[in-house]
C-alpha cells in the first residue's frame, strides 16, 4: 500500500469519526428500518396467518432466517463505526429481537445499556434538562444544543438555539425589528425603518426613504410624479415606482446637462465642420480659369441635381429601409468619378517623378565630366 492511498484512508477515516451516540442512533435506526420493512411477511410462498396458528413460536417473525435478512441489510447501510458496533452488540440486539421487540431498541440499548446517549431533551454526562426543561425546553421557541448527547462538544453545548425572530437564553424575547404578537414574535414591515409596535406598514414608528406615513394606510409610497419630479413635461416623462422615480427624455431628445435637449441640434453642432452638399459641388466644378462668379453659379442647384459624396450616401442609407435603383446606379457613378479623380492624380505624381529623376540624373552626368576633366589636367601635369 502505498503513502498516498494510506493518508487518503486515514483523512477519510478522520472525517467519518462520529460521537457514541450519533453512531449508536445510526445502527438502531438501520435496523429497526428493516425490522419493520418485514414485518407480515412469512418463509416465502407460504400464509402468515397459519404460520401463526401452527408453528406458535417458530414463525418468520421471530425466526432466524428473519435476523439473518435484518442483520445483512443493516450492515450494508452501515459506515465502519456503525458496522464495528453492529458486530460488538451482535448478541444483545438477538436477545432484543426474540424477546422483546415490543420496546424500543434505542432507549433500551444506547441510553440504558451502554449509556452513549440522553433521552430526550436533556444533555451531558448526567442527561441534566435542557434550558426551560424537558417538556417545552427554550420556550418552545428553539433548540437545545446538544440535545440527547451525553459527550459536550462545545461551551455552547447545553444551550439554546433560538428560532428567527427570538433571542434570550430561554428565546423568550423578541429581536429587534420584530414585534410580540401574545406568545409569538412577527416581523416588522420592510417599509419600516427601525422598531415597529404592530405588524404591516401601519406599525411603522418611521418609514424608509420615498415613503411617507399616512394615517390610513401607514407606510405609502410617495409618487413624486404628482408633484414636480421631472422638468418640462413637453421634453421628458416622469415614471414612479415603489419608494422612486425615473426622469426618461421624450423620443427625439437627450439628456445632456442634465436636461432634456433636442438630438438634431447637437447632431448638427458636432457636424459644422464637415463639408456640405453645395461646397463640394462648388470645389468640383470650379477650375483654375474660373472666375468668383461662376463658382456660384454652378452652386445654385436644386435638391435633386445636387450629388452627394459617396461617404454621406452611406450614412444616409443607414436611416431609410429602402432605396430605388436609379439612385444605386448614381452612386455607381459617383464612385467611378472619384476612382478617375485618384488616377490623374497618381499620374500627375509619376510625371513629377519623372521629372526630377532627369534633372538629377543631369546632375551626375555633369559631376562625372567635370571628374575626367580633372584627371585629365592631371596626366598633363
Amino acid at each position: 500500500m502505498t503513502p498516498l492511498v494510506l493518508i487518503l484512508i486515514l483523512t477519510t477515516a478522520t472525517l467519518a469519526v462520529k460521537n457514541p451516540c450519533k453512531v449508536c442512533r445510526d445502527l438502531t435506526d438501520a435496523f429497526t428500518k428493516h425490522f419493520d420493512e418485514t414485518v407480515g411477511q412469512n418463509y416465502g410462498g407460504g400464509n402468515t396467518a397459519w404460520e401463526e396458528r401452527s408453528l406458535g413460536r417458530n414463525t418468520y417473525a421471530t425466526s432466524e432466517t428473519r435476523l439473518v435478512e435484518i442483520f445483512e441489510k443493516t450492515a450494508k447501510k452501515c459506515d465502519y463505526k456503525c458496522g464495528s458496533l453492529l458486530e460488538d452488540q451482535e448478541e444483545y440486539i438477538e436477545e432484543w429481537f426474540f424477546k422483546r421487540q415490543e420496546t424500543d431498541l434505542f432507549e433500551e440499548m444506547c441510553i440504558t445499556e451502554l449509556r452513549k446517549c440522553c433521552s430526550r431533551n436533556r444533555w451531558g454526562p448526567d442527561c441534566e434538562e435542557c434550558p426551560g426543561g424537558v417538556e417545552t425546553p427554550c420556550s418552545g421557541h428553539g433548540k437545545c444544543k446538544g440535545e440527547g448527547d451525553r459527550e459536550t462538544g462545545t461551551k455552547l453545548t447545553g444551550t439554546c438555539s433560538c428560532d428567527k425572530g427570538y433571542n434570550g437564553t430561554l428565546c423568550e424575547d423578541c429581536k429587534r425589528k420584530f414585534v410580540r404578537v401574545d406568545d409569538t414574535c412577527e416581523e416588522c414591515s420592510s417599509l419600516c425603518k427601525g422598531q415597529c409596535t404592530a405588524p404591516g406598514p401601519a406599525g411603522c414608528e418611521k418609514c424608509i426613504k420615498g415613503y411617507q406615513f399616512l394615517e390610513e394606510t401607514g407606510c405609502t409610497d410617495i409618487d413624486e410624479c404628482a408633484g414636480d419630479g421631472c422638468g418640462d413635461p413637453a421634453l421628458e416623462d416622469c415614471l414612479n415606482s415603489p419608494g422612486s422615480y425615473e426622469c426618461v427624455c421624450k423620443t427625439g431628445y437627450a439628456r445632456v446637462a442634465g436636461k432634456c435637449q433636442l438630438e438634431d441640434l447637437y447632431a448638427s453642432e458636432d457636424e459644422g465642420d464637415e463639408p456640405t452638399d453645395e461646397t463640394v459641388e462648388a470645389e468640383t466644378t470650379e477650375s483654375p480659369g474660373e472666375g468668383v462668379g461662376e463658382t456660384e453659379e454652378t452652386t445654385i442647384e436644386t435638391p435633386e441635381e445636387t450629388k452627394e459624396l459617396p461617404s454621406q450616401r452611406k450614412v444616409a442609407s443607414k436611416d431609410t429601409d429602402e432605396e430605388d435603383d436609379d439612385e444605386e446606379d448614381d452612386e455607381e457613378e459617383d464612385y467611378e468619378e472619384v476612382d478617375d479623380e485618384d488616377s490623374t492624380t497618381t499620374f500627375a505624381q509619376l510625371k513629377f517623378k519623372e521629372q526630377e529623376y532627369q534633372e538629377n540624373l543631369k546632375k551626375l552626368e555633369d559631376a562625372l565630366a567635370d571628374v575626367k576633366d580633372l584627371g585629365s589636367n592631371k596626366d598633363e601635369l
